[in-house]
């Protein structure tokens, strides 16, 4: 037996996962009758799964995907620290090692593992329109971002995200330049295959302890490169209105920033269940009555009631690429909207987005209408 088609590297667990193996004994229906394919599924050690598929009718080959299952053992959860590296996504967050085994079925009698497939690492990605399995492969030791390379924030933000995949341990230089003094910082990832996620305020970039030369960055522009990519952060006024940074994941696994600093609109959608009456009431003397002293009373009433808080918000000015980039937001299934130092999970309601170009639209931005998520519950009657 052997696998004649396994995933490639960088592969993602959000598409198909296809292993082929090939064995003769399949296509010998006398002698290995009711012949199947049995394979499992070892994550980190330990066998997570275990399915059959039947012999393809005509090659005889199993073909298996696996995706499904694999997905399910990839869970990001954002635990971020107002440091320079907020965080470090790995196994289970980032990738996941994936060991498939083969055993034979005929005769109603499974046998013993004929075939072990080396150790592969999927990761968290999607890949949209692409022409192969997997784009992950090219930000190999870059920032995992589709961003445009400027970007406005607040001297107020303190956090804002950008993600670095590092496939192996070998430590890298993050850098900070302003007027012509760079800061360098050596990150060494503790495991391979794991993602790096920078907090690039400046709050953050203020606190950390730098290797070469440290001094603190003032309100303007300031560069951060890491991978040989490089940033240009322009430091914006508050202004008059609440500023709202939006945290979400990209489509390679990571968690970026984007700032909602213009105006915004507050509603609450309100849901209330009622309940139906006479118009009359009857007291214990057999008297009929439309009120009650002063009190007319009523016919339709309240049972409950609840809410929901939504919001629509407005980004500045977007530059092409930023619109671009900004359906990752749209699409994303985690997200979290910043205010007061809490990170609020939310669901961002609108269905369509269509992204603009300067060309053809003039300069606009960007609004989104977004829901908290959670329902509150009113008074009983």
């Amino acid at each position: 037996m052997i696998f004649e088609t396994t995933p490639p590297s960088y592969s993602s667990v959000n598409e198909s996962l296809v292993y082929v193996v090939n064995d003769a004994h399949a296509a010998d229906a006398v002698t290995y009758p009711n012949y199947k394919y049995v394979y499992e599924v070892w994550i980190n050690g330990t066998k997570q799964f275990t399915g059959k598929v039947f012999p393809h009718p005509t090659t005889f080959r199993g073909i298996i995907d696996i995706g499904a299952v694999v997905r399910e053992y990839v869970q990001p959860v954002l635990n971020p620290t107002t440091g320079l590296l907020a965080q470090e996504f790995g196994e289970g967050k980032f990738s996941v090692s994936i060991v498939v085994k083969i055993r034979e079925e005929y005769s109603g009698t499974i046998g013993a593992v004929v075939l072990t497939d080396s150790t592969r690492v999927f990761f968290n990605h999607y890949n949209g329109r692409f022409y192969d399995f997997t784009i992950l492969g090219s930000f190999v030791a870059k920032p995992t971002s589709n961003r445009g390379l400027k970007l406005d924030l607040s001297s107020t933000t303190n956090y804002y995200f950008l993600p670095y995949f590092s496939a192996t341990t070998t430590p890298f230089n993050i850098t900070v330049t302003q007027s012509g003094v760079t800061r360098t910082k050596i990150i060494t990832p503790t495991a391979i295959n794991t993602l790096q996620l920078f907090n690039i305020s400046l709050t953050a970039i203020n606190a950390a302890t730098w290797d070469a030369v440290y001094s603190n960055i003032t309100a303007g522009v300031y560069t951060v490169s890491v991978g040989g990519v490089s940033y240009t952060v322009n430091i914006v006024c508050s202004g008059l209105y609440t500023n709202y940074p939006l945290h979400f994941m990209n489509k390679f696994g990571g968690f970026e920033t984007m700032l909602f600093n213009k105006a915004r609109k507050r509603s609450i959608d309100i849901e209330r269940k009622e309940w139906q009456q006479l118009p009359y009431r009857v007291n214990g003397s057999g008297v009929a009555s439309l009120k009650s002293g002063i009190i007319m009373n009523s016919q339709r009433s309240i049972l409950s009631s609840s809410f929901k808080n939504k919001m629509r918000i407005n980004t500045d000015l977007l530059f092409d690429a930023d619109y671009v980039w900004l359906a990752e937001l749209l699409s994303s299934p985690l997200v979290y909207l910043e205010d007061g130092g809490y990170f609020y999970p939310i669901i961002i309601t609108n269905n369509n987005y269509e992204i603009k170009e300067t060309l053809v639209d003039n300069a606009t931005n960007l609004t989104i209408d977004i829901d908290f998520g959670r329902q509150f519950k009113t008074q009983y009657q």
